[in-house]
């Protein structure tokens, strides 16, 4: 008699599911990346420029409203544009018209470098100005430039000083600015009154590039161990020579991605960009080397061995 008896399954084995894990951890890390936007004032709407000092007046004054629409760290240059606002005896018949004339000086470093002049009776219009930066970007994305200026208002008849505050908005991202405003000096008949303008990159924008470092810090130790690996393996193939040279490729393009990114030459390079690309650059040579030496055994034979 046959034995039908059929063997019990094999017990099915369980296993962990990750997919709850990987989910927490994608909400924490949005979580993270909301509180840095909050927290770093990237989604604020406002380009009001705190201003410092006495910067107070009342009666018939002139507010210089300043906005700055560029700060240009290659030549080391703040545009801004300057719209005079009378107020007081100052204000004309009309709307928008100025009712004595006006003559604005700004002064860098003890040089008059702009000078700006409104007729009596006539509508005011912004004009712009140019102010010289007074540190670089080597030390990007960490670096603080910033403007020492001499502000002088004046009637342009009788040479009279005008009251004037400051009004200051900025409208270049990703700056962040607070200017500061000194006590006015006697100078040759006029009233010079010191301003300095502070600024730096916000925190999402360090952030970023933080995250772009170290994304090519790994690439790069990526790049080691995998040749290294594949050397002592001896599975060296064309692929590696491939990727290599996307991965030098790439660097420069990352580098140009970062926000606001200066020519290559700070100290950002110098300490990460050039060590990477040169390690780089030092595997593909060999790689490459090596490799051709290998392939090329067939073509510097003498004799060639054919299959039996």
């Amino acid at each position: 008699m046959t034995d039908t008896t059929e063997a019990p399954a094999p017990a099915k084995r369980k296993r962990r599911n990750p997919a709850p894990i990987i989910l927490i951890v994608a909400v924490v890390l949005l979580a993270v990346y909301y509180v840095v936007i909050a927290a770093t004032g990237a989604l604020k709407t406002t380009t009001a420029v705190p201003v410092s000092g006495s910067n107070d007046r009342t009666g018939s004054y002139v507010t210089l409203r300043m906005s700055v629409q560029d700060v240009d760290l290659s030549n080391r240059v703040m545009q801004a544009n300057v719209l005079p606002i009378p107020h007081g005896d100052l204000v004309g018949e009309k709307a928008g018209e100025i009712a004595d004339p006006l003559r604005i000086e700004v002064s860098s470093g003890g040089v008059t470098t702009s000078v700006v002049t409104f007729p009596g009776q006539s509508v005011v219009d912004a004009t712009s100005l140019a102010l010289t930066l007074d540190r670089g970007d080597t030390s990007y994305p960490f670096d603080q430039p910033f403007a020492n200026f001499q502000l002088s208002v004046q009637n342009d008849e009788s040479g009279e000083a005008v009251p004037f505050q400051v009004d200051m908005s900025n409208s270049a991202r990703p700056w962040v600015m607070q200017a500061d405003r000194g006590a006015g000096e006697e100078q040759n008949g006029r009233t010079l009154v010191p301003m300095q303008i502070d600024g730096h990159r916000d925190a999402l924008s360090v952030v970023i590039v933080s995250f772009y470092i170290l994304a090519i810090l790994f690439t790069t130790l990526m790049a080691v161990v995998t040749i290294g690996s594949a050397i002592l393996r001896r599975k060296l193939e064309f692929a590696n020579v491939i990727w290599l040279s996307a991965t030098l490729l790439s660097f420069p393009a990352l580098r140009s991605a970062m926000p606001g990114a200066p020519p290559i030459g700070t100290t950002l390079d110098f300490v990460f960009l050039f060590p990477c690309l040169a390690l780089v650059a030092i595997m593909f040579v060999w790689t490459g080397a090596y490799l051709l030496w290998r392939e090329s055994k067939v073509l510097r034979a003498r004799t060639l061995e054919d299959d039996a």
